[in-house]
């Protein structure tokens, strides 16, 4: 179901969806390296009034399909247009009930550039929404922990300003990670995450094994889930953390 397909925009009005979908595919006539500035927010409007958030006002588009593409299909470029398959539900299709819908916008669009969003129906209705939230380690600030037992992904935007992570897991076990750690975690967990299509059909011409300037780590594996994470950094930059979960709705 297309949603949205339009140039020469800076800015998209708010979609609203009111068929339930599981995810969304995302288009753009440019490589993923190419986002800058581009945002988006969607929530759930609620006929009680209680609205759901999936993504928190202007997101970063990156991170959004970033974390969403955690250990799922790569993005992938073929003759100069991106695509991402990003899921807002991991077992079905968002549950609506009458008179609710989902809301989208987007944000610091590039006039020069086509964006398409298209739904995507399953044919079930997950009782579990994902949620992404932001977390801003800011400059001067050398140290932080943070409470992710929640969570279920992190992705880091700044991995060259961390000094080292001390994460704590359920086990009660605590590793300390240095960034080319935490870069190698991220590729175990995750090979491929961008592939550019080649000339001929059915071949790749380049499968890059990380996302410029994002780097996934997991909170979450099959033995334990990790507690909480202390980032030590350099003062000189920011470092910002994006997380997804997925939380109960009805």
């Amino acid at each position: 179901m297309e949603i949205y397909n339009e140039t020469g925009k800076t800015k998209s009005s708010s979609l609203m969806i009111t068929r339930p979908i599981g995810a969304l595919l995302v288009g753009m006539s440019q490589p993923f390296t190419a986002l800058t500035n581009e945002t988006i927010t969607a929530f759930i409007e609620r006929a009680n009034g209680n609205n759901t958030d999936i993504l928190p006002a202007e997101f970063p588009l990156k991170a959004f399909l970033g974390a969403s593409t955690v250990g799922n299909p790569a993005i992938y470029t073929q003759d100069s247009f991106t695509t991402a398959l990003a899921e807002i539900c991991e077992e079905g299709s968002v549950n609506l009930l009458d008179g609710e819908a989902l809301k989208i916008r987007l944000d610091g669009l590039k006039s020069g550039v086509t964006y398409s969003l298209h739904g995507l129906e399953y044919p079930r209705v997950a009782n579990s929404v994902a949620k992404f939230d932001r977390k801003i380690i800011m400059t001067g600030e050398a140290q932080r922990r943070l409470e992710v037992s929640e969570q279920e992904v992190m992705l880091i935007e700044g991995i060259d300003s961390i000094i080292e992570m001390n994460v704590a897991y359920s086990s009660g076990l605590v590793c300390k990670y240095i960034p080319e750690e935490i870069k190698a975690i991220s590729r175990d967990v995750d090979a491929v995450k961008l592939i550019t299509a080649g000339v001929e059909a059915g071949t790749v011409q380049a499968a890059n094994f990380d996302l410029p300037g994002l780097v996934s780590f997991p909170l979450v594996n099959e033995f334990n889930r990790v507690v909480n994470v202390d980032v030590k950094k350099k003062t000189d930059a920011p470092v910002n953390l994006y997380f997804k979960n997925n939380v109960q709705t009805y």
